[in-house]
């Protein structure tokens, strides 16, 4: 665990600060070890008001890192660089295999430093620089920016895999971190195999204000609700979808349209439908590029087409008409036509219906819902009908455990329930009050992409940031596989980069 990482540091601090003059026994108290680093090294006391501030600490932490190092005489780039990124190890190993241990003084202090730290070279001026600048990016990007990087076709044609996001997270109000201790300016879940985080310590959901209100239609990053809740929110793998439902809609999807509030929902961009594709030649990755398809598949009904067409090979493409139209001119294709018809697809649609109590659908990908997106602070009378949809925000992402009795029958043949808190064994009730918003995502690409359909809303501590622009792209295409397939390893497809995408930098997103 990451909290042997934090004990790692504690351990150099307690050799140092009993060098440095200091009770040992201080490095090992939260918040206090701060103040006394902050004394050791001379820099002012509101030092510790910003190593209590999330994010802002990663600036602050540069700073009293390279004075202690100072402190002892640790002025070589490579001794710098150690113990700044990695000194929960370099902390331990120095301080106490250095047997000549010594303290110099208050690096923090300006006339101490000009008296006792070398004079550098150019090169090591840049070298310092460079540290600096990748740490005060590192704080930029957790207070103010995100870069994103489309690993699948979920948004195709308006998202291609390879384009590079630039995503604010202060315009919907900065989310605080859950995870306040982490390696700085590090962004993944581990390094070297061990948590870059300490998951016991975990913040409430806060969020400073912002200056705009997500809609319809906007494409928003968020942290992924459906995975196992093995990781912190703050750590849940990044999803960009398109958000078509917001706190208050009623949302459902009708022969592959969707509905907000029982209106049509404009299309943004261009809408990816599925076509099938017969093709006198295998697929090659030169067709793909060619036509800029992000995916392909061998078609759901092959051995009825090939029954019909035995010389012709079957695909599924997913992109937009007038693509498609192009794709019909190509003299290796024979048939291109719309593919909506909804078999193949494995994968439970939200409420998934083995393991709801009342609400049996038969919905699908193309044909599912109304479904309910509640709001913040509102009260909403708890019913059998609706309850398989409510349950997951109130229990899971609200923290109850409201459970349901059957009481027999109502007078028009309807089960009647009462909802109980605390597993059953509290008050009952007959409305919930919710503590937060929630979303609706749906990728472009509504037959490739993992989203609301069947692992449901996303709460509003989920969200992340509105993508501002793509800076850039690379020109990626799917690998084949010796069989002809789309090749996939570890349940990721794989990706070729084949170029630059020159209209992708700098772009606006639809």
């Amino acid at each position: 665990m990451w909290a042997g990482a934090w004990v790692g540091v504690r351990i150099g601090l307690h050799r140092l600060f009993q060098a440095a003059g200091q009770d040992s026994w201080k490095a090992w108290v939260p918040v206090y070890s701060w103040y006394i680093w902050i004394q050791i090294v001379g820099r002012p006391w509101w030092y510790l008001i910003g190593m209590l501030i999330p994010c802002v600490n990663i600036l602050f932490s540069f700073n009293l890192s390279l004075d202690l190092l100072r402190s002892f005489g640790k002025n070589s780039f490579k001794d710098q660089f150690l113990g700044i990124v990695f000194s929960f190890a370099y902390f331990p190993i120095w301080a106490w295999r250095d047997e000549k241990l010594t303290y110099l003084g208050p690096a923090g202090d300006k006339q101490w430093r000009k008296d006792h730290v070398p004079v550098n070279g150019g090169s090591r001026e840049w070298a310092d620089a460079l540290l600096f600048a990748a740490y005060v990016a590192g704080g930029m990007r957790a207070l103010f920016f995100d870069l994103y990087q489309i690993p699948t076709p979920s948004m195709e044609s308006n998202l291609k895999v390879g384009d590079y996001l630039v995503v604010s997270r202060v315009k919907i109000g900065m989310r605080i971190p859950f995870t306040p201790i982490a390696l700085p300016v590090y962004s993944a879940k581990e390094l070297f195999g061990i948590p870059a985080y300490i998951s016991s310590i975990q913040l409430p959901y806060m969020r400073l204000p912002g200056w705009y209100t997500v809609k319809n239609n906007d494409v928003m990053v968020f942290n992924w609700p459906g995975d196992d809740d093995r990781y912190p929110i703050d750590r849940k793998d990044n999803y960009v979808k398109r958000c078509v439902g917001i706190p208050g809609d009623t949302v459902q999807m009708i022969e592959g349209q969707i509905f907000i509030n029982h209106k049509k929902l404009p299309v943004v961009g261009m809408q990816q439908k599925r076509y099938l594709v017969m093709m006198s030649e295998p697929i090659t990755q030169e067709f793909l590029l060619k036509y800029d398809l992000g995916d392909f598949l061998p078609a759901r009904r092959a051995m009825d087409l090939l029954k019909a067409q035995p010389n012709l090979i079957p695909y599924n493409i997913s992109t937009y008409p007038a693509n498609a139209r192009r794709i019909q001119e190509d003299p290796a294709v024979k048939v291109v036509m719309e593919d909506v018809k909804d078999d193949g697809q494995h994968e439970p649609i939200f409420p998934d219906t083995l393991a709801t109590q009342f609400l049996k659908h038969r919905w699908d990908v193309n044909n599912w819902g109304p479904v309910y997106l509640p709001k913040r602070g509102q009260t909403i009378t708890l019913t059998a009908e609706n309850w398989d949809v409510l349950k997951l925000a109130i229990n899971k992402y609200e923290g109850n455990n409201i459970v349901v009795q059957q009481r027999g029958q109502n007078a028009d043949g309807s089960p009647k329930v009462a909802f109980v808190s605390n597993g059953g064994s509290g008050e009952e009730l007959e409305s919930y009050t919710f503590k937060m918003g929630y979303y609706w995502m749906i990728g472009d690409n509504r037959y490739n992409s993992l989203d609301s359909r069947f692992w449901g809303y996303v709460p509003e501590d989920h969200m992340l940031g509105k993508p501002l622009f793509t800076f850039f792209g690379l020109k990626k295409v799917i690998g084949i596989d010796e069989l002809g397939l789309p090749l996939i390893q570890n349940n990721e497809w794989m990706y070729e980069s084949k170029g630059i995408r020159w209209n992708k930098i700098f772009r606006a997103i639809d």
